[in-house]
C-alpha cells in the first residue's frame, strides 16, 4: 500500500499544476491496491463522461462535472470545464486513470474578513468540505467498481492552497455554529497537509460510507483547530440541521445514495 501512496502523492503534485490558482481547492484522489488493465479511446471516454453525468446529478449542489467532453488519453480521462476569463464558480478538475485510481478536486472557500482584526482568509465552510468529501470518496468508488477495480485503496483528502497569490492569504474554517458564518477552529494555515489512510471502497458504495469520510474529517479539520466534525456524528449520521439553508438539500441527497441522517 505504500506504493499506491506514493502514487497518489505524485498524482496531486502533477494535478496541481492545472489548478486555478484563484482560490483552494479540496482534493479527494484514491488508488486501488490492485490495479485495473485498461485502456480509454474516444468512445469509452463519451461513455464515461454519461456516466458521471448521472453520478453527480443527485448531488447537493449544481456542480457540472462531466457537462463538457474530456481530454482522452489511452492512460487517463481528464474532465475540467473550458477555461474562460473570469469563469470560477464551481470550478472541477477530475481526473479518471485507466488503472481505476482517480484524483477529483473542486474549488471551495470565498474571501471573508476574519475576526477580530478583519484581515482576510479564505474562509473553508465546514459543510461544504464535509458533503464534498462523501460526494467525491463516493463517486470515486463508483468508477474503481466501473474499472473492476473496487476494493482496498489507497486514499488522500487534502486541500491545496493558491500557488500564485501574494502575499499569502490563510485558510481558515467557518461554520454557522455561533449563530452567524465565522470561524469555526483556532486556527488558520497557508500550507494545509493531508489526510491518508487504507480505505476498502466497497464500504463507500454502502451506508458505511458516513463512518469512512468521517476520520478524513476529523484529520483535516484538526490542522485548523476544529476538534470534532459537526455535520457527521460519530455514528456516521449527517446532521442535516448543520448545512445551514441547505438542510433540504442533504436530505434528498442523503436519500439517493442511501446514508443516514437526521435533522
Amino acid at each position: 500500500m505504500i506504493e499506491r501512496h506514493e502514487h497518489l502523492g505524485k498524482l496531486v503534485t502533477d494535478a496541481t499544476a492545472q489548478l486555478s490558482a484563484t482560490s483552494p481547492w479540496l482534493v479527494v484522489s484514491t488508488s486501488p491496491a490492485h490495479p485495473a488493465s485498461a485502456e480509454f479511446n474516444a468512445a469509452s471516454g463519451r461513455d464515461i463522461q454519461q456516466w458521471i453525468g448521472r453520478q453527480v446529478a443527485d448531488w447537493p449542489a449544481p456542480i457540472p462535472l462531466g457537462g463538457e467532453p474530456p481530454d482522452v488519453r489511452p492512460d487517463r480521462l481528464t474532465f475540467a470545464p473550458a477555461r474562460q476569463p473570469g469563469r470560477t464558480a464551481n470550478s472541477y478538475y477530475y481526473e479518471f486513470h485507466s488503472d481505476g485510481s482517480v484524483l477529483g478536486g473542486l474549488q471551495v472557500g470565498a474571501l471573508q474578513n476574519s475576526p477580530p482584526d478583519g484581515e482576510p482568509v479564505w474562509a473553508l465552510g465546514e459543510g461544504a468540505v464535509a458533503w464534498i468529501t462523501i460526494a467525491m470518496l463516493r463517486l470515486n468508488a463508483a468508477f474503481a467498481r466501473h474499472d473492476s477495480a473496487l476494493g482496498e485503496a489507497a486514499v488522500e483528502v487534502a486541500v491545496v492552497c493558491p500557488v500564485d497569490t501574494s502575499p499569502t492569504v490563510p485558510i481558515q474554517v467557518w461554520n454557522h455554529a455561533g449563530g452567524a458564518y465565522g470561524p469555526a477552529g483556532t486556527r488558520q494555515d497557508t500550507s494545509v497537509g493531508s489526510a491518508r489512510s487504507a480505505v476498502d471502497l466497497t464500504t463507500c458504495l454502502s451506508p458505511r460510507l458516513t463512518m469512512t469520510a468521517r476520520p478524513f474529517l476529523v484529520d483535516l479539520l484538526q490542522q485548523f483547530g476544529v476538534s470534532e466534525p459537526r455535520h457527521v456524528d460519530p455514528s456516521g449520521v449527517v446532521r442535516r440541521r448543520h448545512f445551514t439553508g441547505h438542510d433540504e438539500l442533504i436530505h434528498t441527497w442523503a436519500d439517493a445514495i442511501g446514508i443516514p441522517s437526521e435533522p
